[in-house]
């Protein structure tokens, strides 16, 4: 089942369920109504604003079905063309918010963290799956956003085998408190899906998912 299938069926069915039974329960209402008339009194002729008001109130029924499935009809519109942006970003380098890495054993990882105030002192770091530190430098200390590039070389010279890897910033003021850092990390999309609500949710080559809205930056491999 695709990103909006899902969506669509359940909508449909909605609709569906509220006509069937507003048709079933109008039939009823003018076979009732039909046969009043036919064995009303003449001389006493039935009171006409009661059934005028029941006609007056399934109208408005009828029409909010119909608006209900004019809002569906657009919330499947909504979600195919955000599944459309989806599918452009498969294949592409993006930038997002987090500490994921995913290291092929090749090619050097570019990330970002930014720092909420001027750090005395401020170590980067590469954890691996096990939680041991891989490689450990001194990072930028002022105020704002920096680069970090690690090559994928461990702190012996090796170069560290290919898998899931994750950055640390430990960033502390001169009293020795640990200053927030937000970081963010490169990864390639490899497919989207969706989270049930409608909204896209890109697939990193190692497995991470990331909201469509994290993304900060898109590029074409190599750019």
């Amino acid at each position: 089942m695709d990103v909006t299938s899902a969506t669509s069926a359940q909508t449909n069915a909605a609709s569906t369920a509220d006509a069937a039974s507003l048709n079933e329960s109008y039939d009823q209402f003018l076979l009732l109504l039909t046969t009043q008339l036919q064995n009303q009194d003449p001389l006493s002729p039935m009171d006409t604003a009661e059934f005028t008001n029941q006609l007056v109130s399934f109208s408005g029924v009828e029409q909010q079905i119909k608006t209900n499935k004019s809002l569906e009809s657009l919330l499947a519109l909504n979600v195919l063309n955000i599944t459309d942006i989806g599918l452009g970003f498969i294949g592409l380098d993006v930038e997002s918010g987090g500490n994921a890495i995913s290291f092929d054993g090749t090619n050097s990882q570019t990330m970002g963290y930014a720092l909420n105030e001027a750090a005395a002192s401020n170590t980067v770091s590469i954890i691996d799956a096990n939680g041991n530190t891989v490689y450990s430098e001194s990072g930028e200390t002022g105020t704002g956003i920096h680069e970090f590039t690690w090559n994928g070389v461990d702190s012996s010279g090796a170069t560290a085998p290919a898998g899931q890897y994750t950055l640390q910033i430990n960033a502390l003021d001169e009293n020795g408190v640990a200053i927030p850092a937000t970081t963010t990390v490169p990864s390639r999309i490899a497919g989207i899906e969706s989270d049930g609500n409608g909204n896209v949710i890109l697939i990193t080559n190692g497995g991470e998912k990331v909201p469509i809205t994290d993304v900060r930056k898109a590029v074409l491999p190599g750019a």
